[in-house]
């Protein structure tokens, strides 16, 4: 369809409006035209020719000075949408003025908010990597030293002091963890994520992850079955992937009943591959599914329920995925079991390539779920 400008189709209308009264006429005058003197009919073309003229000069100046201003605040609405912003340069003499004026003056004021948001975004981002790595430090020497104690290398220990240093060293590890949550993140969200990426097969890592982590669903009575499809070797970081596929898994097992079933799926996707950890526990509302990868989200129902985690390790997932050039969705209902799939492209940050029959199947599943 073609887009005409409010500029453009002002003109257009005046000048119809202006040249419509003169072709009336002219019809009219056409089979009069025998019978009028040769000056009348002269003077008549001339009058008619000065109205077309001034018709359309008055056209141009109404277009240029009402809608011209307007189109340029349109498109600069446009490009601040975009997250660029850039000051409408029109004077009208009227109220027009004041509406730019007071646009130019909230764009100002929007793009200093946006600098100041991306200033303390970069701060918290640093502020997290530098005390997270901080902090990571002294993390190693308490663990051994913990160890050594256990194993009571500096002397014998109670039954009572032994269960006290179990405590300290669960803890240790979950605080261990939680450092380096917060120093993944703080990567990714400074470009700063490495990936050691290998042609491979995903298969194997798949199957081998879910082995790894029956033993954990198998406290719960959770049985984790498999469904798998012959994939092509594709492009991929083994240990980056093997944790997305961990942390899903881990997710799906804390927020499924006991003697519930989780679905790990492989199969191919267009010149890719698609993996899906489905579960069929508590659910997620849809307002919640779109936040869930925000780093720190928790739900209501997460947090009633006191399940481990700072709410980092979806985020964290996400962005592995996407630093492959992948895409990571949630799909989930209340009460209905939630499925979070991924998909990664044949070589790191390349393009999917769907077959039509993907194409087509994807826009029908698409259809029935919205």
């Amino acid at each position: 369809m073609v887009r005409i400008s409010l500029s453009s189709k002002i003109y257009i209308s005046l000048l119809f409006s202006g040249l419509t009264p003169l072709i009336i006429i002219s019809l009219l005058l056409i089979p009069l035209i025998d019978n009028i003197d040769t000056r009348l009919l002269y003077n008549i073309s001339m009058i008619m020719i000065a109205t077309i003229l001034s018709t359309a000069l008055i056209s141009r100046f109404l277009s240029l000075h009402i809608a011209e201003p307007i189109d340029r605040l349109i498109n600069s609405v446009k490009k601040m949408e975009a997250g660029k912003f850039e000051p409408v340069s029109a004077k009208t003499g009227d109220d027009l003025d004041i509406l730019i004026d007071a646009f130019n003056s909230m764009g100002r004021e929007v793009t200093k908010v946006i600098k100041n948001l991306k200033e303390l975004d970069e701060a918290k981002t640093q502020f997290l990597s530098v005390t997270s790595h901080e902090l990571r430090t002294p993390m190693t020497p308490i663990k051994a030293q913990l160890q050594m104690l256990l194993k009571e290398h500096l002397g014998g220990l109670t039954d009572k002091q032994k269960k006290s240093l179990e405590m300290i060293e669960r803890n240790t590890e979950r605080l261990d963890r939680l450092l380096q949550e917060l120093l993944t993140i703080s990567r990714i969200q400074s470009g700063r994520l490495k990936l050691i990426p290998k042609k491979q097969p995903l298969k194997e890592v798949v199957e081998e992850t879910v082995s790894f982590m029956k033993p954990f669903a198998g406290k719960k009575n959770i049985d984790i079955e498999k469904e798998m499809e012959e994939v092509s070797e594709i492009e991929f970081d083994r240990d980056k992937i093997i944790e997305v596929i961990e942390n899903l898994i881990s997710n799906a097992v804390k927020f499924t009943p006991e003697g519930g079933k989780i679905m790990v799926s492989l199969k191919r996707y267009g010149n890719g591959a698609m993996i899906a950890v489905k579960d069929n526990g508590i659910g997620l509302s849809e307002e919640d599914c779109k936040n869930v990868f925000k780093p720190f989200f928790q739900t209501d129902e997460w947090r009633s329920r006191q399940v481990g985690g700072a709410g980092l390790g979806l985020a964290i997932c996400k962005g592995i995925v996407e630093a492959h050039g992948g895409e990571i969705r949630c799909e989930s209902k209340p009460n209905k079991g939630t499925t979070f799939s991924f998909y990664l492209p044949p070589k790191i940050r390349e393009k999917i390539e769907l077959s039509q029959e993907e194409v087509v199947t994807g826009r029908i599943e698409g259809f029935f779920t919205e």
